[in-house]
């Protein structure tokens, strides 16, 4: 029955192949005059994918820019914090000690400096000199455009808080908070220049490195997909003419798996038959007198168990020991040419804890199988 199902499927096989040799010959031709203008089709979309992958990479830039600016904004957030922290350590300096004990003691430059007001006049910009020319100028004078008004007017009471503002065409990051002392109303800025940050070295040229790593990538992307479909129509002429030994090749490999599919059929460490089966394969056994033959059922604890022991048996047990799956947990194994002694040492090593040896007998003659009918007949 094996052998008859082993031609059929060989059979079956060789007739899709021949079909699908015949059909790929077809499409072929069809896929050929496809591919002529491959390589225009490919370079207009490879060109068309480089400009957006160009703009989406400019974006993810300018975004990287606005991450380095937001950092630099918290980090200057805190400074602000600890500058309120020492002006509400004593409760009775008056402006003029804040200013001078405080603010004036802090670096200043045209790229970061310090403002401070009460209520709608300014006390303090940048150092003393700065401080003269706006005298008796209040804070919507100074934070005349609408980023920079809208900032100072959104400053909560002891909640430092930064925005990204413009005074006198200049770009800044500003932070600030409101607070109140002595029953009167200040408020405290801190602005960096966003040009000094974006012109810090290390970060010019992590942004230099990333604009030219990107460019050298779409220039990349463009050459090796044009190389791809010029090698793609190649390939393709290749392919249309080595057919024959294509068909070749396959034939001889159908004619190995054939080969090895026959073999499988009839070897005993693929193969774990039935409980149904024991009996015919000791009578073949007995009828061409291949003693001694050593039968023995052995006891699982599961299903799960017995699947273990066979996989295990696979690399340990020889091609001489036929398996049979017994019951719903059960093994049962013959040794051709093994007697009880020798076949209960070579399972040794697969036998666990919970598992036990039920039954165990060698048949040296025809008697000997009778015996073992009665129990283990299923036919």
């Amino acid at each position: 029955m094996k052998i008859f199902l082993v031609k059929m499927m060989r059979k079956r096989e060789n007739t899709e192949k021949r079909h699908n040799m015949k059909t790929k010959k077809k499409e072929s031709g069809k896929q050929i005059k496809k591919n002529k203008n491959v390589m225009i089709i490919t370079t207009i979309y490879v060109l068309c994918f480089s400009i957006i992958a160009g703009i989406f990479a400019y974006t993810r830039i300018n975004q990287y820019e606005r991450g380095v600016l937001e950092v630099c904004a918290t980090q200057q957030d805190a400074y602000v914090q600890l500058v309120l922290d020492q002006i509400n350590l004593k409760n009775n300096r008056n402006d003029e000690q804040i200013i001078n004990d405080i603010l004036g003691t802090m670096n200043s430059s045209s790229n970061k400096y310090w403002t401070f007001s009460k209520n709608q006049s300014i006390l303090f910009i940048k150092d003393v000199l700065e401080t003269n020319r706006y005298k008796g100028v209040t804070t919507a004078t100074y934070y005349d455009s609408k980023s920079a008004a809208r900032f100072l007017n959104s400053l909560q009471n002891d909640k430092v808080t930064h925005d990204f503002i413009e005074i006198n065409n200049n770009k800044y990051v500003a932070s600030g908070v409101a607070f109140e002392y002595k029953n009167q109303t200040y408020k405290l800025c801190l602005l960096t220049g966003k040009g000094a940050i974006l012109d810090n070295n290390s970060y010019m040229q992590i942004k230099i490195q990333m604009q030219t790593y990107v460019i050298i990538l779409l220039f990349v992307l463009i050459i090796t997909a044009m190389y791809l479909a010029h090698s793609l129509r190649k390939m393709q002429k290749k392919y249309a003419a080595s057919q024959d030994t294509i068909a070749q090749l396959n034939g001889m490999v159908s004619k190995m798996n054939n080969k090895l599919l026959e073999k499988d059929f009839y070897d005993t460490r693929n193969n774990v038959w039935s409980s149904s089966a024991i009996m015919p394969f000791l009578d073949k056994l007995i009828a061409r007198d291949a003693y001694p033959v050593t039968f023995m059922h052995i006891a699982c604890v599961d299903n799960s168990e017995r699947e273990k022991f066979i996989a295990r048996a696979n690399y340990i047990l020889d091609k001489n020991v036929l398996r049979f799956a017994y019951d719903d947990r059960d093994v049962v194994l013959i040794f051709v040419g093994m007697n009880r002694r020798h076949s209960r040492l070579s399972i040794q090593l697969l036998m666990e804890e919970s598992m036990q040896i039920m039954y165990a007998m060698t048949i040296k003659k025809k008697d000997d199988v009778d015996k073992l009918r009665i129990k283990y007949d299923e036919t």
